[in-house]
């Protein structure tokens, strides 16, 4: 039973609610206005994108032509290693003299190998099954080519030059040359650090005779240790809902820091057995291209075998069982 005070609020509560309702109404009202605006705007621009896409259609079948997409892209990766041979040939120029008798700035090679090497590769990978999946690799080699001129333009390189980690790895790379040559045959009469100059001095005995090579910072793999911690940092941050975090992720890094290290050691024995049986005209130029090679080689390597053993492992999925088998059991 309700007393008077209830009765009298009852009218009061009644409109209060027919208002909410009325509110709510009008709220669902509104709402449905703009999801039918929303719909009918992204219809039109459906519309206008498969009109736009219709009239490129035929040319966009013809720059997909897989011939086409590879010759392009080689072409391009062509001029790539064009562009680095004339830098690190006139590194220490103004100009360098492209085609014939042409000029152009020494620091336009970089960036104009650069942008072919982006072009390259997203055209390459461009609705390719079989490319695509080194996109990937493909972007952090671009990267790790625009760090390594970096560090030379901008005279980083000469600071970590003069690191004292730099010194203690370019003496263990001077040691570790010399132990290697020497288990390789090579006569190495003796290894010493000369704290003057700055680098392990290797004398041997050539069938030339009496030979001298130094090992300095810029052998040391200092410079390739840091343009590669700077990309494994960047790997980490793409992969990182992919990784496992635990043994298995530092284990990927000091395999990464490792194989680093040994991949200019080798570049570096390499260079001593060149001067070892030749001379210097011929194992210098190969130690200007060898570094960058070898780490551009590296980088790729590890992104596709190395970073996986960090992944989390994907759930493999459950083999259905055939419905006759079900009912054969049943039976």
């Amino acid at each position: 039973m309700l007393n008077n005070k209830q009765l009298e609020d009852t009218p009061d509560i009644l409109d209060s609610t027919e208002s909410k309702i009325e509110q709510k109404n009008g709220s669902d009202s509104f709402l449905h206005r703009i999801k039918k605006k929303t719909i009918t705007l992204s219809s039109k621009t459906k519309e206008k994108y498969d009109a736009f896409m219709g009239k490129i259609s035929p040319g966009t079948t013809i720059l997909k032509k897989r011939y086409l997409r590879y010759s392009v892209s080689f072409i391009l990766i062509g001029f790539v290693i064009y562009f680095y041979i004339l830098f690190e040939k006139y590194r220490h120029f103004e100009f360098a003299i492209i085609f014939i008798n042409s000029q152009i700035s020494v620091n336009l090679l970089v960036p104009l190998a650069l942008v072919f090497a982006l072009i390259a590769l997203f055209y390459l990978t461009w609705d390719d099954s079989f490319f695509r999946k080194y996109r990937s690799p493909g972007l952090y080699m671009v990267l790790l080519t625009a760090i390594f001129y970096t560090l030379i333009y901008s005279g980083i390189d000469e600071h970590l030059f003069k690191l004292s980690i730099a010194e203690w790895l370019t003496k263990m790379t001077g040691s570790a040359t010399a132990g290697l040559a020497n288990l390789f045959g090579l006569n190495v009469l003796s290894a010493n650090w000369d704290e003057n100059i700055g680098m392990t001095l290797l004398t041997f005995n050539s069938p030339n005779g009496t030979k001298s090579i130094g090992v300095d910072a810029r052998c040391s793999g200092i410079h390739s240790l840091t343009i590669f911690l700077a990309i494994f940092l960047l790997m980490l941050f793409e992969a990182r809902k992919r990784l496992k975090w635990n043994y298995r992720t530092a284990l990927v890094a000091l395999i990464g820091i490792v194989g680093t290290y040994v991949v200019n050691l080798i570049r570096v024995l390499i260079i001593v057995v060149i001067f070892y049986f030749k001379d210097w005209s011929i194992a210098g130029p190969i130690h200007d291209y060898l570094g960058y090679a070898f780490l551009i080689l590296w980088v790729p390597i590890f992104w596709l075998f190395i970073l996986p053993i960090g992944e989390k492992k994907k759930p493999k999925k459950q083999e259905e069982t055939p419905s006759s088998e079900i009912i054969e059991k049943e039976d």
